[in-house]
């Protein structure tokens, strides 16, 4: 759930990379910020109503300010967009740290994975990890223009620049391999859909359980609604609201036009800023956040974008 937001001021802002910058965010008083942990993220608000989320990428020591990367992206739905018009002096209202990415605190080891722009979580648990456990920087870029952080990671971070599919699913299985068979090591990835599917291949063909990877997602293929999605009655219990969701319908449409508010940030099912508790019905996932035990316990569900496998869903909303 989104919580509140604060005023925040940007400091600097910073070219890091091809279409990449890093804004820095501080008060506007001067006060130290709340503590966030590697793997965090806050939610801004820009103009035209728009919520988007973004890891914070700066050292978990800096209590001063929040530093976030965006990249300018070609598709853009309007966030990356008017964050790369921004200027320094700007306002944001920027919401308290929150993490669904967190490092494996029984972990021996660590093993991170970036594609792209999905460096940014990572770079924040590299800099964590540095003078802690043993660690590994894997970071898959198109070309060394594409790069952000560079200066900052340095040699402590194995660079993989123009690969193509092949070459990267070979690299991903030699990097996996280097470690199957290690229950105490723990694999991390962002990126690209397709560079994130290239990842869980890898460990899968390498017989690594899936409870030893933790990853977090920018992004994800257009929900595709599955042959029970037809109408349906929903219950926001909290709100004592009750309405018809038409077959085709979003539930969180149907939640805007009735008044019950539920946050939203990437509208995607990637994020989990709409998470709800279940407390009847079945749902359908459409998502690409909840694992695959939450979705077979069936209490939590992201109505950004799932829907309902029978007549009747409650939401404590």
């Amino acid at each position: 759930m989104i919580q509140e937001m604060d005023t925040l001021k940007i400091r600097s802002i910073r070219i890091e990379a091809e279409d990449i910058r890093s804004f820095e965010l501080v008060s506007t008083d001067g006060s130290c910020l709340p503590a966030w942990s590697p793997g965090a993220h806050v939610t801004v608000s820009l103009a035209g109503g728009l919520l988007r989320a973004y890891s914070l990428c700066n050292h978990v020591r800096e209590h001063d300010c929040y530093r976030i990367a965006v990249k300018l992206e070609p598709q853009s739905r309007g966030g990356s967009r008017a964050m790369h018009c921004l200027q320094v002096g700007d306002l944001l209202r920027v919401s308290a740290p929150r993490n669904l990415f967190e490092l494996d605190a029984g972990a021996q080891r660590h093993v991170l994975i970036a594609g792209g722009i999905g460096i940014t979580p990572l770079y924040a648990m590299f800099n964590a990890l540095r003078d802690g456990p043993v660690y590994e920087l894997h970071y898959f870029v198109r070309s060394a223009a594409h790069a952000a952080f560079m200066d900052q990671i340095g040699l402590e971070a194995q660079f993989y620049s123009g690969f193509g599919p092949a070459q990267i699913a070979q690299a991903l299985a030699d990097i996996v391999g280097r470690h199957a068979g290690d229950p105490r090591t723990t694999f991390y990835t962002c990126g690209p859909a397709s560079f994130m599917a290239a990842v869980e291949a890898a460990l899968c063909a390498a017989g690594v359980p899936a409870e030893q990877l933790r990853s977090e997602r920018f992004s994800a293929e257009p929900a595709v609604p599955g042959p029970a999605s037809g109408g349906f009655h929903i219950v926001f219990a909290r709100s004592g609201i009750e309405a018809d969701v038409p077959a085709g319908i979003l539930i969180i449409q149907v939640a805007r036009e009735c008044g019950v508010d539920i946050p939203t940030s990437c509208e995607q099912g990637v994020c989990g800023a709409c998470l709800s508790n279940v407390i009847e019905g079945c749902p359908e996932h459409l998502d690409a956040y909840l694992n695959d035990a939450e979705r077979a316990a069936g209490k939590l569900m992201l109505p950004c974008v799932s829907s309902c496998q029978g007549p009747l869903l409650v939401l404590d909303r």
